[in-house]
């Protein structure tokens, strides 16, 4: 019987070709091995969510002026008579008057009509129904007000309601009011099917008059009382919210601690030989 003689160049090939067979067959750790679990669509919506938002907080970043680029007028607004007053009171607009949120600028933003389906060029997704609604001359203080719209922005409506029901302060009472009529103008004026699935984009009060009385104590002692009135401004925007309302989303205890492996391998001794 006769044996084949191989050389030693084409014995050395085949064992790197081996090598290279077993590299690539090979899987290098043991998820690789495991199979992989389909998403689910629970998962699927909060990856969606999450990019959603991603992509709205890159709008936060400033940028130059000179590098901003202006996007075309697709909408529809009436025009905004600057030389009368926005309330149709008589007499000229007098800009140190009426600055900043008023009743009547942020009631114009119902007005504006968007051509349907239009895509935010920004984001590439779809612009989401708001409903702007106010309610104005409220007999309250704003910075106790403040807290109570602390409490339920970028939260679900019904959950807002729920969480504002269960405080025992006239603001969150105030609050939860504004909300229902916000909620019913939603369906009723705006015709959203769902309203419940809609979450407070913005909740703020503003102060708009100072009443000044005066208070008389024993021997003509005369003191001042301030009424404040505010005016209280509401946001909803159609979709779930972040989840956060700080701009960025907290770590949770798995990043942290990746974030402190990270810090522990960086670590070095100083003034040694390597």
């Amino acid at each position: 019987m006769l044996a084949r003689v191989v050389s030693p160049s084409t014995t050395r090939s085949l064992l790197t070709a081996t090598r290279r067979v077993s590299t690539v067959t090979m899987p290098s750790n043991e998820e690789e091995m495991m199979p992989r679990r389909p998403m689910g669509g629970r998962e699927k919506e909060e990856m969606e969510r999450a990019e959603e938002w991603r992509r709205r907080a890159c709008l936060r970043k400033p940028v130059l002026q000179r590098d901003l680029q202006v996007a075309p007028k697709v909408y529809y607004a009436p025009e905004w008579d600057l030389a009368k007053k926005a309330n149709d009171d008589e007499g000229w607009a007098n800009p140190l008057k009426g600055y900043g949120m008023t009743p009547e600028k942020w009631e114009h933003y119902n007005k504006v009509v968007w051509p349907p389906g239009y895509i935010v060029p920004e984001t590439g997704l779809p612009k989401n129904r708001e409903v702007f609604h106010c309610r104005q001359s409220i007999h309250y203080s704003p910075r106790r007000a403040w807290y109570a719209c602390q409490l339920v922005w970028r939260m679900n409506v019904d959950e807002a309601l729920v969480q504002l029901d269960l405080q025992q302060i006239k603001a969150s009472g105030i609050l939860a009011e504004v909300l229902r009529e916000a909620k019913k103008r939603a369906s009723d004026e705006f015709h959203i099917e769902f309203p419940s699935r809609m979450h407070v984009a913005e909740a703020f009060p503003v102060q708009s008059n100072i009443i000044k009385g005066a208070r008389r104590h024993a021997h003509e002692d005369w003191n001042e009382i301030r009424y404040r009135y505010i005016n209280l401004y509401v946001r909803l925007e159609e979709g779930e919210g972040p989840g956060n309302k700080s701009r960025e989303k907290p770590k949770d205890g798995w990043e942290k601690m990746e974030e402190y492996y990270k810090y522990l391998r960086a670590r070095q001794i100083k003034n040694s030989i390597g």
